[in-house]
């Protein structure tokens, strides 16, 4: 699947403590801003519980299987 990179600009908010973290996480990567950070995690994390949840129906499916085998 290609990935979209077109910017859409979006008001996102935010608590002050998330906005704090992101600050702080910023002065330690490589990103230039802190909508650039937050698109990078945002991203990796929804990948990874786009990836988990698949994994978790994989793993209800098997379980069905072996219950009516």
């Amino acid at each position: 699947m290609a990935e979209n990179r077109e910017i859409s600009p979006t008001l996102l908010r935010l608590t002050r403590s998330t906005k704090d973290a992101l600050r702080d996480e910023l002065h330690r990567s490589s990103h230039r801003s802190m909508s650039a950070l937050a698109d990078d995690i945002l991203s990796r994390e929804l990948t990874r519980r786009r990836e988990e949840s698949a994994s978790g129906v994989d793993r209800m499916l098997a379980a069905a299987r072996k219950v009516g085998a």
